[in-house]
């Protein structure tokens, strides 16, 4: 700001400078016949042109002449550094707004890029009406031409160039107050390890941030388990799994992919039916047109089970009975699915239910 407001004083006095000149030199150089003829030298020289129809003969005449030049010449290299500068400004504006992290909130972050992100994202803002996100921060090694397309079609997406393994980049991401995260597998032989490392810092960074991790290498499934990962997806075992059903079961690739593009297709976290039988809980869905299929047990994020079972156990006046809770809770697995369970099933707390919605 303080450069603009000296390069408009400069140029204020530059044009001061030249009428002044303009007037100048009819008075002390006979060449010049009057005021219009001065001026118009004056635009000449200064503009680099140059004609030399009209040239000082006296010694003032060529002072002037010298101090107008100088003048000229630093007012057009300003000039054009100042437009320049402009120019490169607001291009580097333009790439930075999608990495103004500011008032960054409860926000997702991706960590990688694949070409299908784009429609994920659509995707999942599209069907779930549910979703209190308001913005994505997408972390990638470079910005390519497919992610600046996909920044100008999604005004809500941020992008921020870097390695996300990284802890400095994970900071500039918000990652301390960020609420889910999703780390993409890459086509390489480290891509397991660096997934890991990621969600080792994330959890560091926010105990009760959502992880979505996306491996290759089954083996390191335990490992994210134990640093309390959310949610593990093996991509290939899955894609070999689903190949081999299918041989088995023809038509069970279709069934799973409209079962999961379903919109009907729910997870209904919170409900009334603590304590319930799995059949008393079904009679009670069908009759809203809802089929039940089975239940989740501690659903959603394991450091929100940690608080919720330690309040609990303080409130136990029994030292045994403590103990016993709280090391319970170092084996509580979260996210355990149960599919049809026996009729006598009891839907335990913190449990979501697997529905359909008839429609």
């Amino acid at each position: 700001m303080k450069e603009i407001k000296a390069s408009t004083l400069y140029f204020i006095f530059f044009i001061i400078l030249i009428f002044v000149i303009s007037w100048a030199m009819p008075q002390v150089d006979t060449n010049f016949k009057n005021y219009f003829e001065s001026l118009y030298w004056s635009i000449v020289t200064v503009s680099t042109v140059g004609y030399g129809d009209i040239v000082p003969h006296t010694t003032e005449g060529k002072i002037l002449t010298l101090f107008l030049i100088l003048a000229g010449t630093i007012a057009v290299s300003l000039f054009t550094a100042v437009v320049t500068s402009n120019l490169i400004k607001k291009t580097i504006f333009s790439l930075k707004e999608w990495e103004k992290m500011d008032n960054l909130e409860n926000h997702l972050i991706i960590c990688g890029y694949k070409p299908q992100l784009k429609a994920l994202i659509h995707e999942f803002l599209k069907k779930n009406k549910r979703l209190t996100i308001k913005n994505i921060v997408v972390i990638h090694n470079s910005l390519t031409p497919e992610i600046k397309i996909m920044l100008n079609e999604l005004k809500y997406v941020k992008f921020i160039e870097g390695d996300f393994s990284e802890e400095e980049i994970l900071k500039k991401a918000k990652a301390n107050k960020a609420s889910k995260a999703i780390i993409m597998a890459e086509n390489n032989e480290t891509s397991d390890s660096k997934v890991l490392a990621t969600a080792i810092l994330l959890k560091s960074f926010n105990h009760n941030m959502y992880i979505i991790a996306e491996i290759i290498n089954p083996k390191f499934e335990s490992y994210l388990e134990k640093i309390g990962c959310d949610e593990i997806i093996l991509s290939e075992e899955y894609n070999k799994y689903l190949i081999s059903k299918a041989i088995i079961d023809p038509g069970i690739s279709k069934v799973i992919g409209n079962l999961i593009m379903n919109e009907n297709f729910k997870i209904l976290e919170k409900h009334s039916y603590e304590n319930m039988t799995f059949k008393d809980t079904f009679d009670k869905l069908i009759e809203k047109n809802i089929i039940l299929l089975g239940i989740i047990e501690n659903y959603g994020n394991i450091n929100k089970f940690k608080i919720e079972y330690i309040k609990e156990a303080e409130k136990s006046p029994n030292i045994g009975e403590l103990y016993k809770q709280i090391h319970d809770l170092k084996n509580i697995k979260t996210n355990n699915i149960i599919i049809s369970p026996n009729n006598d099933y009891i839907i335990k707390k913190h449990s979501a239910l697997i529905i359909i919605e008839r429609t």
